[in-house]
């Protein structure tokens, strides 16, 4: 988490937690919120929700193992 608070920059790093991630791949054409918004309540309404991750989600581990 990135937080700005007058003028102060700080962030924050949990060991436990998990990465949202699309259903689509990223694109700066398409401006289909789809694409650039991760949370469930759009995600869940696609129709690739799921495909790649269980829910849209990858844990800190996974998402260090893949980059």
């Amino acid at each position: 988490m990135i937080t700005s608070i007058n003028g102060y920059i700080k962030g924050y790093w949990y060991k436990d937690g998990y990465v949202r991630t699309t259903s689509s791949e990223y694109t700066l054409v398409d401006n289909n919120g789809g694409i650039h918004l991760t949370n469930d309540a759009v995600q869940k309404n696609l129709p690739n929700y799921g495909k790649y991750e269980k829910g849209n989600k990858i844990s800190y581990d996974d998402l260090a193992y893949y980059i």
